[in-house]
């Protein structure tokens, strides 16, 4: 039998994710927060006037999911929800005063492991790297649509 060995792209992507998230987490271990580093700083950028279903539309997470985020930032104490003044049906994501005070700090450390493992590329392969990756995540936007329609995978 003749296999031809093809990697699927989303290995590296995969395998430099979990590089990245674990040298994250011991760069903000001291903080108490034990995942979810984005979405807090994006509940913290948006603080009070952030819906449970904005947020999974900004980052394009199921429903269910964004619910599993909140409720794990909220039982380490980053994030709390109040109903919408305006809309009883929902809730507003809000900061504490610990999310307060860590949040620049995982911003920090953002950028300082953004900087060490983008230190040798240059801006135009950055562009272009970007660019790719926009591209890819547009490409499969349909196909991911199409399964969840038809129940099948690729």
């Amino acid at each position: 039998m003749d296999v031809k060995l093809i990697e699927p792209i989303s290995r590296k992507l995969n395998h430099l994710g979990r590089a990245y998230l674990s040298l994250l987490a011991k760069q903000v271990e001291n903080l108490g927060i034990s995942r979810y580093y984005y979405a807090l700083t994006y509940i913290c950028y948006h603080d009070g006037k952030l819906t449970q279903k904005a947020l999974a539309n900004e980052l394009g997470k199921d429903k269910s999911i964004i619910v599993n985020i909140i409720d794990t930032l909220s039982e380490e104490g980053f994030v709390y929800r109040e109903i919408n003044p305006a809309d009883r049906r929902e809730h507003l994501l809000k900061v504490t005063e610990k999310a307060k005070e860590a949040v620049p700090k995982i911003v920090e450390a953002f950028e300082i492991l953004n900087q060490s493992i983008t230190g040798d590329i240059s801006d135009e392969e950055m562009k272009i790297f970007n660019s790719v990756l926009t591209k890819m995540g547009t490409n499969i936007k349909p196909l991911t649509a199409q399964e969840t329609n038809n129940g099948t995978k690729p």
